[in-house]
């Protein structure tokens, strides 16, 4: 069977989202329950004018802001756990089938939750190091952080593989087809920016703009999805390329 171009599999993923909007509900109730969430958590903070002062007060309020944040965190945690297994789980079913449901989330969800969060785990320690080289290598640690784990989460969900090595298969991949890698990193970061340029300008629309906004993020997020596990499908040693999606019922 002949590879797929990259060209092909970009077409392809747009033909698959547009026949499979659902993908983007998750992410999109996702990021507004977080969002309603830590915005009840913030506001119901204690304020700091005309409070109290004595040491006691101010070690308990500093006490109960790390808490709160602690709560905020592991809530944003679980909100990107759900979120990249429902997407990823789903694409990976669009790719097989030419179509998916809520359902094939749902099932990535309960059997790679535990393989996300090690991947999550591998990507914040590498974001660290990579952070830490930005300035001695020009920002390259970045760029090299950014193509070389393009395939983590795809290789988690859809390869069913544990964190750390989930991470490692996403390097290999990418040492060994880097041009191609790189070709779709950009292609992915141009999409990314110019989606998140419009959703930017809907965000400050009264009433309907935040969702509006956030509904134009998601769809760059599941299209970005769909083309990486695409991608990874192709690129994945000892596995046959995803057959081209069958065309739509007429």
């Amino acid at each position: 069977m002949q590879t797929p171009s990259v060209e092909n599999v970009f077409a392809s993923a747009w033909n698959l989202l547009t026949r499979n909007w659902v993908i983007i509900v998750p992410g999109v109730v996702v990021g507004i329950v977080v969002g309603i969430v830590t915005g009840l958590l913030t506001w119901s903070s204690p304020q700091t004018y005309g409070a109290p002062t004595g040491v006691g007060y101010q070690l308990a309020a500093g006490s109960a802001g790390v808490v709160r944040g602690l709560i905020i965190s592991l809530i944003a945690l679980a909100g990107y756990i759900i979120t990249q297994c429902y997407t990823a789980g789903m694409a990976g079913a669009a790719w097989q089938r030419g179509t998916t449901t809520l359902s094939d989330g749902a099932r990535a969800l309960g059997e790679d939750a535990g393989n996300v969060l090690g991947a999550a785990l591998a990507l914040f320690l590498c974001a660290i190091v990579a952070a830490i080289l930005a300035l001695p290598t020009l920002l390259l640690s970045i760029l090299a952080f950014y193509l070389f784990t393009l395939y983590t989460i795809a290789a988690a969900v859809v390869g069913n593989r544990g964190g750390f090595a989930a991470l490692r298969e996403s390097v290999d991949i990418a040492r060994h087809r880097f041009g191609t890698t790189l070709i779709i990193g950009i292609l992915l970061a141009v999409l990314q920016a110019i989606g998140g340029a419009i959703a930017a300008v809907f965000a400050f629309a009264p009433l309907l703009g935040p969702i509006v906004s956030a509904v134009i993020s998601q769809v760059v997020v599941a299209y970005a999805m769909l083309v990486i596990v695409g991608e990874y499908l192709v690129l994945r040693p000892g596995t046959p390329p995803p057959a081209a999606p069958p065309p739509a019922a007429t």
